[in-house]
């Protein structure tokens, strides 16, 4: 056996093991279990195999590995989770058992909720494939990005990753159709989701947001529609930073309401935030803030300063301001998101801050998002805009790949951001070196490269010229903003073989 993990929890030590032994009888690659033994890892008294084909565990004596006692686990729910529930709640008496001891071992030391939930994602987790991607495969899936263009067009445009989502999300939706559970979920409440939200936001971003604040969509989007209803009226103005994500721009005109348009600068050190240019922009007629942290398509990720001086001039103007966050897990070069709820309390209470687990855990198809208010006010108004109803239901998939992603999903998630990171240094160098008169400006964050691709005048569009002669399919930057359409964006979430491709198709539909 290799040991994958270790840690110490309450003066004992726990190991994830490759189970060698179950994956040669039918468990399948990746089958691992847990070991439960003295910190010195002299021994070992309690195991738990949860991928077995009949998932069980065991208590052995010290110095007689003849003593075993085998108990099952219910392979029918969660074993994984059962072997968790376990450790805490019996492992006290069970140590004492398997030693023969009559003091408590396992009360050495204060319990670490940290511990188990970190040894709960190593035993859930399977190593991600990323590099060894098969475009065949890709073609067949009948998402958007796949599914948009003919089969001779490589895409790289929509935002979602080409990677296999993580194991502990397979395994869930695997647990719903295999057990024919696809019935009518339970109150969105009583799923647990807003609680697992919160959770989230307290172990990834120090912020400790109200489940109760919290309201359950089926995306980001309809967050922003219903958000522009409730908030504002026709012809009122809406601020917005460009380039944009395109729905920002869609919602403002299907809703009419008015563009406050607060165009970003461009310089020799990327994309910044025109904060000037919004005080000035503003006026009385202005009602709300659309804003995305990190920036979509830019990738920029704004600090501190900048979001106390957007809170200022949010506070000073009376706005409400929609805060998009849903790339707030994918940062480089060892950024930190800051929520801006967290900026203070009076932008709190004027924030609606929208997330999701789709964009950094690859599950947009799932269909399920959050909304948290900062203050009461503002969610009885989102939620009485509407008819409930006229907003839709939600799955079951999507709300429990989406709690499945946001417990057990992190070191999946640790592989694939420093994979995105080499990506956007390999998109850079392959660029500067095949077509030099792009600018590529560098992201921050997501897994998305905005490409200024003006100096080589290519018409009608950059995406055009490249759909047309290289069979490479980018997002059109037009539909970012007016004033974008000498750019374009790049979708780095590939494999590197298919990114090299890709730039390969653009340098060629240049002649090159």
């Amino acid at each position: 056996m290799t040991t994958l993990w270790r840690k110490t929890w309450r003066g004992l030590a726990l190991r994830i093991e490759t189970d060698e032994a179950e994956e040669s009888s039918g468990a399948g690659t990746g089958a691992r279990s847990l070991s439960v033994g003295p910190s010195d890892e002299s021994d070992t008294w309690l195991r738990f195999h949860p991928f077995s084909a009949a998932p069980y565990w065991c208590i052995s004596s010290t110095g007689s590995e003849s003593d075993v006692e085998t108990r099952p686990l219910d392979e029918r729910g969660d074993p994984v989770a059962e072997c968790i529930a376990i450790l805490e709640a019996d492992v006290s008496p069970l140590i004492e058992r398997a030693t023969g001891q009559s003091e408590n071992v396992a009360a050495r030391e204060t319990a670490d909720v940290a511990v188990l939930l970190a040894a709960e994602r190593a035993l859930r987790h399977r190593p991600a494939v990323l590099d060894e991607l098969d475009p065949v495969a890709l073609r067949n899936r009948r998402s958007e990005k796949w599914h948009t263009y003919p089969s001779d067009v490589l895409p790289v445009w929509v935002a979602e990753m080409d990677f296999p989502i993580a194991a502990p999300i397979q395994d869930e939706l695997r647990r719903f159709v295999e057990s024919g559970d696809v019935g009518y979920p339970i109150g969105l409440r009583e799923t647990g989701l807003p609680d697992v939200f919160c959770e989230r936001m307290r172990e990834g971003f120090s912020w400790s947001p109200d489940p109760a604040r919290v309201e359950i969509l089926s995306e980001v989007v309809q967050g922003m529609y219903v958000a522009l209803e409730a908030f504002s009226e026709p012809g009122q103005g809406i601020a917005v930073q460009t380039p944009i994500y395109p729905p920002f721009l869609g919602s403002i005109r299907d809703t009419g309401r008015e563009l406050i348009d607060n165009p970003m600068l461009l310089g020799d050190a990327g994309m910044t935030f025109d904060l000037d240019g919004l005080a000035s922009t503003v006026t009385p007629g202005t009602r709300m803030l659309l804003f995305c942290n990190p920036h979509n398509p830019s990738g920029r990720v704004y600090r501190r300063d900048e979001l106390e001086r957007l809170a200022e001039i949010a506070v000073e103007n009376d706005l409400v301001v929609v805060s998009d966050e849903i790339h707030g897990d994918l940062l480089f070069d060892g950024r930190t998101h800051i929520p801006l709820a967290t900026v203070g309390p009076e932008i709190a209470r004027r924030t609606i801050t929208l997330t999701s687990a789709s964009k950094a855990f690859n599950i947009p198809g799932l269909r399920t998002a959050i909304a948290h208010f900062g203050d009461p006010a503002l969610q009885r108004r989102f939620n009485t805009v509407l008819p409930r109803h006229a907003r839709g239901g939600i799955g079951l998939f999507g709300l429990y790949a989406t709690m499945a992603a946001w417990r057990w999903a992190q070191p999946w998630l640790n592989e694939v951001v420093p994979y995105l990171a080499e990506n956007r240094v390999f998109a850079e160098r392959a660029l500067a070196e095949r077509i030099p008169e792009i600018g590529f400006i560098q992201p921050e964050a997501t897994y998305l490269a905005w490409l200024d691709c003006r100096a080589l005048d290519l018409r009608p569009s950059p995406s055009a010229h490249f759909l047309q002669h290289g069979r490479v399919a980018l997002s059109e930057g037009r539909a970012f903003g007016e004033a974008w359409a000498g750019f374009a964006r790049l979708n780095l979430a590939t494999s590197r073989p298919i990114l090299a491709e890709a730039i390969d198709r653009m340098s060629k539909a240049l002649g090159r």
